[in-house]
């Protein structure tokens, strides 16, 4: 089996998170990614939590499968050395915001590589008002309108968990650069710059909601926590989540949770109904889910084809069944003594993704990218 992208060279100057998310992906498809650090090292190497020698955690997650080279991009040596290395990959990745490029002189009409692909992966893209204003994930979340739909509506807007805007727009630059470089195969020596802006990824991600908001006039209400079935719900042992949008998921829910009346009274078969008289029913749904363990009631309500599922905490998620038979759990190629890491997000048959090396040190590589200057990165 041969990997996707086999024989394609990435060169990585991002700093961000998106970045190097788009970049790992790219190298557990099959690219060679030689990520570039300043001299002080990758600021995700500067993030908590920190393994027993001192590394960070996420870092050893993020810049896996990459060989590392340190190169002084705010340096006249370091840019013209890194425009070098750009001319000798198919792939560059950058987060840096368009005046920042312009300063290092690393745009793409600075590089003079015509079939580079070079995708950028910024808060806001790199053109319109907002091209040069910093973010984070907390500002994309923000900005895009994905916080005011997410969370309680009795309280304040949430955005989403750990670095989810991130690790969402690396998959779709990502993608957007495989499918460039699908195009280049089809068409010659023809490159391009892909642009992809967090917000944008993260506004898209609820387009029904904002479809709907939009054209019927109807604004979209975050969870009300007093509706029992809108959200985890409390069991014996944790949370569960209970579904029940259709008719027959009410019916034997309700019949295995020991509520006839509710389940067999034709009423409640409509959700706009059980939306006007929750409050007739939320307090003994709860009671009667309380009695359960989660697992119990998750096995139960899968035999009858009800959409559920319990709330797995990361310790639960690390022994869980399903994902270990999935072989989602992974270590670096021959290196059985290496902490496992959570997989690729997708599979695929004839081109499988792999973790093939451990995150390299900072700098582990510049000797050896640098040694041949006409060699490919």
């Amino acid at each position: 089996m041969h990997a996707a992208p086999d024989g394609i060279h990435v060169l990585d100057i991002s700093t961000t998170t998106a970045g190097a998310w788009c970049s790992r992906m790219l190298a557990a498809l099959g690219a060679d990614v030689v990520v570039v650090e300043p001299p002080s090292g990758h600021p995700l190497r500067t993030i908590a939590p920190f393994g027993p020698d001192g590394t960070s955690i996420p870092a050893a997650y993020w810049l896996a499968d990459k060989r590392s080279v340190t190169i002084d991009l705010d340096s006249i040596e370091g840019q013209a050395t890194a425009r070098r290395l750009a001319g000798r990959v198919d792939i560059l990745v950058s987060s840096y915001r368009p005046s920042e490029l312009a300063a290092r002189r690393l745009r793409y009409a600075d590089l003079g590589a015509t079939s580079l692909i070079m995708g950028h992966v910024t808060p806001h893209g790199m053109d319109g008002p907002l091209a040069e204003v910093p973010g984070n994930d907390l500002t994309d979340a923000a900005r895009s309108g994905w916080a005011s739909i997410n969370g309680n509506i009795d309280r304040e807007p949430l955005k989403p968990a750990a670095w989810g805007s991130s690790m969402c727009a690396g998959i779709a630059a990502s993608s957007a650069i495989v499918a460039a470089l699908f195009h280049r195969d089809r068409h010659p020596g023809e490159g391009q710059e892909v642009d992809v802006a967090e917000v944008d990824v993260l506004a898209g991600m609820f387009a029904p909601a904002l479809a709907r908001s939009t054209y019927a006039n109807e604004v979209f209400r975050r969870r009300d926590a007093t509706d029992t079935l809108g959200g985890p719900v409390p069991v014996k042992d944790g949370h569960f989540a209970l579904t029940l949008s259709r008719a027959h998921f009410w019916r034997d829910a309700m019949n295995l949770l020991g509520l006839p009346d509710l389940a067999e009274d034709p009423r409640w078969g409509a959700s706009f109904y059980r939306q006007q008289h929750r409050d007739e029913y939320m307090g003994r749904v709860t009671e009667a889910m309380a009695q359960w363990d989660k697992a119990e009631l998750f096995e139960e309500l899968a035999v009858r084809r009800v959409v559920a599922g319990p709330v797995l905490t990361m310790a639960e998620l690390a022994v869980n069944e399903h994902l270990r038979s999935r072989g989602f759990w992974v270590r670096p190629e021959g290196d059985p003594t290496a902490p496992e890491m959570p997989g690729a997000p997708f599979k695929a048959s004839a081109t499988p993704l792999a973790l093939r090396h451990r995150a390299p040190g900072p700098g582990e590589h510049t000797a050896e990218v640098l040694r041949d200057p006409e060699a490919s990165v």
